[in-house]
């Protein structure tokens, strides 16, 4: 898996408990092991299915505390029920030195005016993208690091977020790659691995200083890793050796072993990015539900049910004919606007459909605060939700809008 370098914007690199055992996850879990033979049965929502499923905004339009101050009232009136945003002061924990409290200095200025009525489920934006230079092994520049992150959320909770979304893909130097490390000629695998490990815990325990019994929200999590799901422990070992994202399950399990039973991880999904079927959505539900547990030691698998949820993504960009450079290679491109508003509604739907609790819209070649937005795309988000909320199915196949496209 190579990084897709593609979540960054224009701003200074410095600067889950099985959700109430409810019915209808219960059947996501069953259905999602034999989808294609059930998929007939789901074409009307399930009665139980939660319409209280959220959805939140994230993309290169990220916000600041001082932009929602100044706009609040205009950019509640989007279909979400919260966003990611960002700190002015700076984002990246993983930087080497010292995020300056003085560069903060908006932020605290504007977090606690922020009156809130729509958008409640905030999420503090914090990336783990450290520069060249970077070492697990150095005690010191993780010293630095937990201090940046407990700077960066006694700042954001001011603002009173759900929670945090950690954001651990590399735009700089490679941290997960076991061959880009610095020691390798000192540390095998097996020893990278336990460091890592420890640095999750670590971090996760920096993050519960400063808002404890919180929601850890990821883009990805251990079910990134699902091809691998069958593979004794050894042969795991030796993929993930070679793997550009290896180490980074090793961090996620430390974070799990270390956290509060009252903390909570949402595993984002990102992969639904690029669904193109309901099938697609119910699969990865049971990879992060049930298959994923193959990555989890034994004495944190029950852990794991309890705290870890499964979240879904949506990317307008990739459905809305946006994505630069290439477009040739994007289906969206051959597609007319309102096909592209059909796949969109689709992959709405069916995200919330199959989410515990959560949803997050990324977008890149848009602005909804600056009213940027793709003719379609808001009143298909509107009508996905409706229909969900109201317990209606769908209404269309997709299906027929791809292959044709395809075929353009």
């Amino acid at each position: 898996m190579k990084p897709i370098l593609r979540r960054s914007f224009p701003v200074s690199p410095v600067g889950f408990s099985l959700v109430n055992s409810r019915p209808a996850h219960r059947l996501l879990l069953s259905a999602a092991a034999t989808a294609a033979a059930l998929l007939p049965t789901l074409l009307i929502p399930l009665a139980c299915a939660s319409p209280q499923n959220m959805l939140i905004e994230y993309g290169w339009d990220v916000p600041t505390p001082a932009q929602m101050q100044q706009e609040l009232a205009t950019m509640e009136k989007r279909p979400f029920d919260g966003l990611i945003f960002r700190l002015a002061g700076g984002h990246n924990a993983f930087a080497l030195q010292p995020l300056e409290q003085s560069k903060f200095a908006e932020d605290k200025r504007a977090l606690p005016e922020l009156k809130f009525t729509r958008f409640t489920n905030n999420f503090v934006l914090v990336w783990g993208s450290p520069p060249a230079g970077f070492d697990w092994f150095d005690d010191a520049q993780w010293r630095t690091i937990e201090n940046n992150a407990k700077l960066l959320l006694a700042v954001a909770k001011a603002g009173r977020p759900r929670g945090i979304c950690f954001d651990p893909e590399p735009y700089d130097f490679s941290l997960w790659h076991y061959a880009k490390q610095p020691r390798t000629n000192q540390h095998s695998f097996a020893e990278y691995r336990a460091m890592v490990r420890q640095r999750g815990a670590q971090l996760i325990r920096a993050f519960e200083s400063q808002m404890p019994q919180t929601t850890i929200l990821t883009f990805f999590h251990v079910s990134m890793f699902d091809r691998y799901a069958h593979l004794t422990d050894t042969a795991l070992a030796e993929r993930l050796q070679k793997e550009s994202w290896g180490l980074m399950l090793d961090f996620f399990v430390g974070m799990l072993e270390a956290a509060d039973d009252r903390t909570r991880f949402i595993d984002g999904n990102e992969n639904a990015y690029y669904y193109t079927s309901r099938e697609q959505y119910f699969r990865a539900y049971h990879a992060i539900r049930r298959r994923a547990l193959a990555f989890i030691p034994a004495n944190l698998k029950d852990k794991y049910e309890r705290q870890v949820r499964a979240g879904m993504a949506l990317y307008v960009d990739h459905n809305f004919a946006l994505r630069q450079p290439n477009p040739e290679k994007y289906l969206s491109y051959k597609m007319t606007p309102e096909e592209r508003a059909k796949w969109f509604e689709h992959n709405t739907y069916w995200a919330l459909y199959t989410t515990d609790e959560l949803v997050w819209c990324y977008s890149e070649r848009m602005n909804w605060w600056k009213n940027q937005v793709p003719p379609g795309l808001e009143e298909a988000i509107i009508s996905a939700r409706r229909k969900f909320a109201q317990g209606e199915p769908l209404g269309f196949e997709i299906e027929p809008v791809i292959e044709s496209a395809k075929k353009r």
